[in-house]
């Protein structure tokens, strides 16, 4: 019999991951021409610059809040999705190496490790053991378009496959949602399933990307109560709005 608990170390305290400072935060301004020679020519103040990814603020800003989910939900302060640092439980080694956005995800919340800006919030159903989570990481526009091709291409191509989860053979399996709603420039929502052992764990998932700027929400479910479904339709619905509005001043 498989038991499903909730993936405890969504709610491992990660307060230094919650919040990254953007590195740099936007393209350097050029500073003015100097002006030409001959009487009357104007200075040449160029094309205001473009931000190449957003800023941690916009980050922030692109974050689902508790009043965006039915009632029965409660925030869970100080927490996140990264379990990069230190954790024991992260799903390592997968057995086809174009998977690997997909152990990504369930590791860390993001697509990329070197992001620029990065913000995440989590919260769960009072009195369940079902997790809502969004991770938000601003990337320049390329990187960001090249990593969800990678999620695309790990989706249709790694329904099942193996890894390591704290150490053990886990089996990976991997379904695209068949109804697919259309989020900023690009979006893609998708089901995962951990077997590790005797023990189960089921996400879903939906990705969407806004210029270089990428969120994920995830839908951690047990056996017992509300999977979840109602608040993480929800939850991405607004995230993509949220994501959208950040993003449209960057490049």
């Amino acid at each position: 019999m498989h038991v499903r608990p909730r993936w405890t170390a969504l709610l491992a305290l990660a307060t230094s991951s919650l919040l990254l400072t953007a590195c740099g935060g936007g393209s350097d301004s050029a500073s003015g021409s100097d002006k030409p020679s001959g009487s009357g020519a104007k200075k040449d103040k160029g094309a205001p610059s473009v931000p190449a990814y957003i800023t941690a603020d916009q980050a922030q800003q692109a974050l689902v809040a508790l009043g965006d989910l039915p009632s029965g939900w409660k925030l869970e302060p100080n927490t996140g999705l990264d379990k990069s640092e230190g954790g024991e439980d992260q799903i390592n080694t997968p057995s086809k190496p174009e998977c690997a956005p997909i152990t990504m995800i369930l590791n860390t919340g993001r697509l990329v490790e070197d992001h620029k800006a990065n913000a995440e919030v989590v919260f769960t159903k009072k009195g369940d053991q079902t997790t809502v989570a969004q991770d938000v990481s601003g990337y320049p526009r390329a990187e960001a378009q090249k990593a969800m091709a990678g999620l695309r291409t790990a989706v249709d191509k790694c329904a099942v496959f193996s890894a390591k989860e704290s150490g053990k053979k886990a089996t990976v399996k991997v379904k695209k949602a068949a109804q697919q709603p259309t989020y900023g420039d690009e979006s893609i929502t998708y089901a995962v399933t951990v077997v590790s052992g005797d023990m189960q764990m089921d996400f879903d998932l939906g990705t969407v990307r806004s210029h270089g700027a990428i969120t994920t929400v995830l839908n951690n479910y047990s056996d017992h109560g509300d999977r979840g479904k109602e608040a993480f339709g929800k939850a991405l619905a607004k995230a993509a709005t949220k994501l959208t509005a950040a993003a449209a001043k960057t490049a």
